[in-house]
């Protein structure tokens, strides 16, 4: 079997094109890893075992003006929650049997950490003093409609 020269130069440039691509791709994740990594060591230099952080959650049910819930957090663990709804003055607490559904700033961490390590599409920004996610944004699926979270956080307080 004989192959010709000019089938040999093509299969060698798309090889060689197929690996510049492929290492094109891996720098922004490259860059998201390092980003990530950098500011979780920011956060855990913080050493903020006891705080309070607000956030909005977008999603289809509130698409411009999600309401406000509070998380405070004691020794590392989320002891409340409390939502502010939009245009209403009282906050309404969540139940404690639902407090395992809300995240310490660690479970953010490690919310993106799943995200990268299966590969989902993920846009974070960081607060530039404690090294906290800012805005969290996964798409799960690129296929599927509805599955992404979305969150700005408004604020965090030591207490």
């Amino acid at each position: 079997m004989r192959v010709a020269a000019s089938s040999i130069r093509r299969l060698a440039f798309t090889a060689a094109w197929s690996g510049v691509l492929a290492c094109a791709a891996a720098f922004p994740a490259l860059a998201q890893d390092a980003a990530f990594k950098s500011h979780r060591e920011q956060w855990q230099k913080a050493a903020l075992s006891s705080y309070e952080y607000g956030y909005r959650k977008f999603c289809e049910c509130h698409p411009d003006t999600p309401p406000e819930t509070r998380v405070t957090v004691r020794n590392g663990a989320v002891v409340g929650v409390r939502h502010r709804p939009v245009d209403y003055a009282e906050e309404v607490p969540a139940e404690q049997r639902n407090l395992q559904f809300y995240w310490t700033v660690d479970g953010l961490f490690d919310l993106l950490a799943s995200a990268y390590e299966r590969g989902v599409r993920v846009r974070v920004a960081y607060d530039e003093t404690l090294g906290f996610p800012t805005e969290i944004y996964i798409d799960y699926d690129a296929e599927f409609i509805g599955d992404e979270l979305d969150l700005k956080l408004t604020e965090v307080k030591a207490l």
